[in-house]
């Protein structure tokens, strides 16, 4: 079965790294997004059981902790908000700032 691949943009080499994987039914990723005005969006995104497509999500509300290799993540599920579905092939591609990065940086999500 296919994965959802996350890749970051690695500006210096200008190359796209891989830097993770989400396979089907496995529990959906997450990655925050630190916005200009101190607001800040939760993206979830995962691949479905039946490997069909790949959903990326947004909330603007809920909470989430990193704690070491440990990855708390509580969404408002009433504000999920689907912001793409992606078929076999198909990428999409978003700029966050994550609490670990002091600029924002582009991350692409591939249903395989």
């Amino acid at each position: 079965m296919s994965p959802l691949r996350i890749e970051g943009y690695n500006s210096t080499s200008r190359e796209w790294i891989n830097v993770g994987e989400v396979k089907p039914g496995d529990p959906p990723g997450s990655i925050s997004d630190n916005k200009p005005d101190g607001s800040r969006d939760l993206y979830m995104f995962e691949c479905v059981p039946d490997d069909s497509k790949s959903t990326i999500y947004r909330s603007g509300f809920g909470a989430d902790v990193d704690m070491g290799h440990v990855r708390a993540v509580v969404p408002d599920p009433s504000r999920l908000e689907v912001v793409k579905e992606l078929g076999r092939g198909e990428a999409f591609e978003l700029e966050v700032k994550t609490d670990r990065s002091p600029e924002p940086r582009k991350i692409r999500f591939t249903h395989r």
